[in-house]
């Protein structure tokens, strides 16, 4: 840029030389006072011109060499500005995508907190009849088990006050109503014995021999095969009840029927 104005200014100077001579030339030539000849005033005049040329071509020169830089810049300029253009397109595109994934995340977490809620409404509901039908089942427990002592306590109640046909029928019923308790073995012994205690030994063998079948290692299995010797001994069989009894000595050698049938030896 400096060298331009330094050429303009030269143009500028050699302009003003030229009209001088210009001007000296045009003058007269045997004045005292003009110090220069014509000659010399057009050998100038010629020089400056050539300088003025030379100097003009130079600022054309350096004139189209301005316009080329300044074209270069534009044009530097218009491809930096389209690739600022291209990554402005590039980053909105970026931007909405990354809003578009924002939204299907945030769309998703509204559906997942929507069924998370709904899935807690459903478990506690679910909880609450769980709790419900525990505590049901557990009225229903109590209540069957209230039942069953009322039910034995009262057999055995009549049975303990004679009245043996009432006790085989309550504990024929505890029997057929709780057919999955300990206190059936028990139950259907004392049907046996309510046999037995009536001398209806036929019978209280048959309910004797079932207790055996069914229980073989019962808790009642010893006063079993005890009161079933007893019976063969009211039905005279001694062959059988000597059978029982043996069997009972090698069951149950140290229980109290064992010491009993060892007394009547």
């Amino acid at each position: 840029m400096s060298q331009t104005v330094k050429l303009v200014k030269t143009v500028a100077l050699v302009g003003v030389v030229l009209a001088l001579s210009l001007s000296a030339a045009g003058c007269s030539a045997n004045s005292k006072y003009w110090w220069m000849s014509k000659h010399e005033a057009l050998a100038m005049r010629d020089t400056l011109r050539a300088d003025l040329v030379a100097a003009q071509t130079k600022l054309i020169e350096e004139q189209k060499r301005l316009l080329a830089e300044q074209s270069n810049m534009l044009k530097e300029q218009k491809e930096a500005g389209e690739m600022l253009r291209l990554m402005r397109a590039d980053l909105m595109m970026r931007f909405s995508e990354i809003d578009r994934k924002a939204s299907a995340i945030a769309r998703n977490t509204d559906e997942i907190t929507a069924r998370q809620t709904q899935i807690d409404r459903k478990a506690t509901e679910i909880s609450r009849r769980q709790e419900q039908m525990a505590s049901a089942a557990e009225d229903a427990v109590n209540q069957r088990k209230v039942q069953m002592e009322k039910l034995f306590e009262i057999a055995m109640s009549d049975f303990n006050a004679g009245r043996y046909e009432l006790a085989v029928s309550g504990f024929t019923d505890f029997a057929k109503q709780f057919p999955d308790v300990p206190q059936t073995q028990e139950a259907e012994y004392w049907i046996a014995e309510a046999r037995f205690a009536k001398k209806e030994y036929d019978a209280a063998e048959k309910e004797y021999m079932q207790l055996i079948k069914k229980y073989p290692n019962g808790t009642k299995s010893c006063a079993v095969f005890y009161k079933l010797g007893l019976v063969y001994e009211q039905q005279e069989k001694k062959k059988s009840m000597e059978m029982v009894w043996n069997n009972l000595l090698q069951r149950c050698p140290d229980s109290q029927e064992a010491q009993a049938v060892k007394s009547r030896k």
